[in-house]
């Protein structure tokens, strides 16, 4: 069966669309780093919804500001320029599977552990800042594993970030500290998935 899109005829085969045959609006929709960073978006979303609220003063009304101006710079990196521009993809390593896997089940297992230490120090409201910290720590084994360099420019990014909520937390500023942590950890995971958008080599 043939299918015109934009002027421009295709045939559509049994099996579906030949990776060559595929419309141009089809592919640019279904491009890798788009839908990759989909669950980034999410995730960043939680930290700033979650905890912005804990922040002092005016500062969740300026945490919400600078989330959306970090929501539109990723909307406008990712999803508004041509799938041309943006990065090529790469096939992971052998394995890629199994390291998500472990990096995953790592990570629950360190927010499990993690509540149950914090909760013994009488500290539970450094959980976000220890959420943060987890995150970032899962993301950075993927940068060798999905041959995406910029899951560990994140994730050593988060982990910071997190450790310095807990830090500070712990010395005193509780749940601001976790909160400002998570706020900003959110606002960086849509920054960074936005830049390396912008820098990463080009694939159609």
């Amino acid at each position: 069966m043939k299918v015109e899109v934009d002027g421009e005829v295709f045939e559509v085969r049994a099996e579906g669309w030949a990776s060559d045959d595929r419309p141009p609006t089809m592919r640019s929709v279904i491009h890798p780093y788009r839908l990759g960073s989909l669950i980034g978006v999410v995730g960043a979303t939680v930290f700033v919804l979650l905890n912005h609220g804990a922040l002092p003063g005016a500062w969740p009304t300026a945490a919400l500001v600078v989330y959306t101006a970090a929501v539109l710079f990723y909307l406008w990196a990712v999803w508004l320029r041509p799938a041309s521009t943006l990065p090529a993809g790469e096939s992971p390593q052998r394995g890629a599977g199994l390291v998500y896997l472990v990096s995953v089940t790592g990570m629950l297992l360190f927010f499990f552990l993690g509540r149950l230490a914090l909760a013994q120090a009488d500290h539970e409201d450094l959980m976000p800042s220890l959420v943060a910290l987890g995150v970032g720590v899962h993301f950075v084994p993927f940068a060798a594993a999905f041959r995406a360099p910029v899951f560990g420019a994140l994730g050593w990014l988060l982990a910071g970030i997190g450790t310095i909520g807990l830090v500070v937390g712990w010395l005193g500023a509780g749940v601001v500290a976790a909160a400002a942590a998570a706020v900003t950890a959110g606002v960086v995971m849509l920054t960074v998935m936005g830049a390396g958008a912008l820098m990463a080599p080009r694939g159609g």
